[in-house]
């Protein structure tokens, strides 16, 4: 899997390619050179590194793409997980992830990229701090798994259209997906209840 991103406000962690003994050093690292295209002070790029170290950590044993995404009108850090499996989720497993637990009912809408072809994506209010959005695409024996947050509701619109930017520069192999047979994208967005504009994205 390859994407494109913006190297001013995103931060791919190493996971399991980068050994436990470096993640330190390595969080230094990119925490200076964040620091250099933002012009951050002392203070904001030590806690960037420690957070950083953190996030590597416990990365670490996660097969998943983790990245962290900074919001330039805020300041604000926002981790995003990508993630590509083999197979293809059943109506279950589809539901599971759309509809995970939250206090009102998600807003389904289908969305699209110029790799993956046609998904949906799912904006979740987890309770009333903790927002999330979420992305499922999937093919004929793949299936593509994006989250974003947990993020604070009021910086859910600007962080998931940064999202949605790098999605849409996803690369898996060649021609881009089809959707399954057993995955409907317009039936899923016409069965997800659309809340307050709120969570207009």
């Amino acid at each position: 899997m390859a994407f494109d991103y913006d190297e001013a406000t995103a931060i791919p962690l190493p996971g399991p390619a980068l050994a436990s003994d470096v993640a330190e050093e390595w969080a230094d690292g990119a925490a200076a050179r964040m620091a250099a295209l933002n012009d951050l002070d002392d203070t904001s790029t030590r806690t960037l590194a420690r957070a950083l170290a953190r996030a590597q950590r416990s990365a670490a044993s996660d097969p998943s793409t983790n990245l962290l995404l900074r919001e330039p009108a805020t300041g604000a850090w926002v981790p995003l997980r990508l993630t590509l499996a083999d197979g293809e989720p059943d109506a279950v497993a589809q539901r599971s992830f759309l509809w995970p637990a939250s206090i009102l009912a998600p807003r389904i809408r289908v969305a699209r990229s110029r790799s993956l072809g046609t998904g949906c994506s799912s904006t979740v209010l987890v309770d009333d701090r903790v927002a999330q959005v979420r992305w499922l695409f999937a093919t004929t024996g793949k299936s593509f798994f994006a989250t974003l947050g947990p993020v604070a509701p009021a910086l859910l619109a600007m962080a998931a259209a940064r999202v949605e930017i790098l999605l849409d520069t996803v690369q898996i192999g060649g021609a881009p997906w089809a959707p399954s047979d057993h995955f409907d994208p317009d039936a899923l967005s016409r069965s997800g209840v659309e809340p307050e504009s709120l969570w207009r994205i």
